[in-house]
């Protein structure tokens, strides 16, 4: 298999520094200007990093996995701010504001990789009178990809910018049915890392994760995952939970939160999507669902509802007057499930050959 091109690195937003992985998979001897595979933006879990995206970033960056370069696109992973190697964001912010600082450092690296300043030009005259000029300063269209956390940043995005969103891929949906736009109480729970209850939270708060004189809180962060996952790769983990728990506390002591995920209005983003639905520019929007069973099963053992509300949100993103419906391979939202002892939370590291093969067909099958 051709090996894409990889560069990784830090780009300034108006939230802070945000750390990315990119592969290019584009061939050098072919005109960069007859390619027109969609650019790909990957969000990952909590309290996970680009890492996340390790194993699949060169098979989707080759799209369809042959080696023939003349198929290939560029594939971005980013560190959300405050995980992984990404700055603490500046002040406290929102899943909206989030996604709105990954587009902005997603054309910025376009930019450098060449072949968009056409749309950069055609864009420039609307976007000087836009009230959010950063998150529409190109005209490029992405597909997104995202796991759980991830997920919302992909959902905000599709429901705010239709115009910029080909096609989406949600891995593992989970979503709390009782948040609102207004107010919202975070549940307390092991599996979903809490924050920021309401979308500007500044107040200051004592962090949870208790250091211990004998370090048996790093050996606390092993076991959580030591039952389903190799220590290989369990060690991957603890590192970036470590990074996000770092960074977590120094930002606390500042006021500065992160939205809780379980506080955003899943549903009432996905009720715009479908709306869009209708209008011309967002008709292109082709949507995936890849659901790990082994996900789903833990979620439903804590009490977490993973297989009913992986069904709900397939259900919400689907328009019931939709035609195409009646078919999967046509389908506006096609639904995936992956199985086997690596269909859990971390399926895309544990079985990246599968989810790339899903995406890929997915991909090619829409013209991505």
């Amino acid at each position: 298999m051709k090996v894409p091109l990889s560069k990784r690195g830090m780009i300034q937003t108006a939230l802070g520094s945000i750390y990315y992985l990119l592969h290019d998979g584009r061939s050098s001897n072919i005109e960069i200007d007859g390619n027109n595979k969609a650019p790909i933006l990957c969000f990952h879990m909590s309290p996970r990093s680009s890492d996340e995206y390790l194993e699949v970033l060169p098979l989707l960056a080759n799209d369809d996995g042959s080696g023939a370069g003349d198929t290939g696109r560029i594939v971005i992973a980013f560190d959300t701010p405050g995980y992984g190697s990404s700055d603490n964001p500046l002040k406290s912010c929102t899943i909206d504001e989030i996604s709105d600082a990954f587009l902005e450092a997603a054309d910025k690296l376009l930019l450098e990789c060449g072949d968009y300043d056409d749309c950069y030009e055609q864009e420039q005259d609307n976007n000087d009178k836009s009230s959010n000029s950063s998150a529409k300063s190109l005209g490029i269209e992405f597909v997104t990809i995202g796991s759980l956390m991830g997920n919302f940043f992909s959902v905000s995005i599709a429901s705010r910018y239709p115009e910029r969103v080909k096609g989406t891929i949600l891995t593992n949906i989970w979503f709390n049915p009782k948040a609102s736009t207004t107010k919202a109480e975070a549940e307390d729970d092991s599996i979903v890392v809490q924050e920021g209850s309401v979308e500007n939270d500044t107040a200051i708060k004592s962090d949870p994760f208790l250091l211990k004189d004998d370090g048996s809180h790093l050996m606390e962060l092993h076991q959580k995952r030591s039952s389903v996952l190799d220590n290989e790769l369990n060690l991957r983990v603890v590192h970036t939970d470590m990074s996000y728990l770092i960074n977590r506390r120094k930002r606390y002591p500042l006021g500065i939160s992160i939205q809780d995920p379980s506080t955003y209005d899943f549903i009432g983003a996905c009720h715009k999507i479908v709306d869009d639905r209708s209008s011309s520019y967002n008709i292109n929007n082709k949507i995936l669902c890849i659901k790990g069973e082994g996900y789903a099963e833990m979620f439903d053992k804590f009490g977490l509802d993973g297989s009913e509300r992986f069904e709900n949100a397939c259900t919400l993103l689907r328009n019931d007057d939709d035609d195409e419906q009646k078919n999967n391979n046509g389908a506006v939202v096609q639904v995936e499930t992956l199985t086997g002892d690596k269909s859990t939370l971390n399926l895309i590291n544990q079985m990246s050959n599968e989810f790339a093969i899903l995406c890929n067909i997915f991909l090619n099958e829409h013209k991505l």
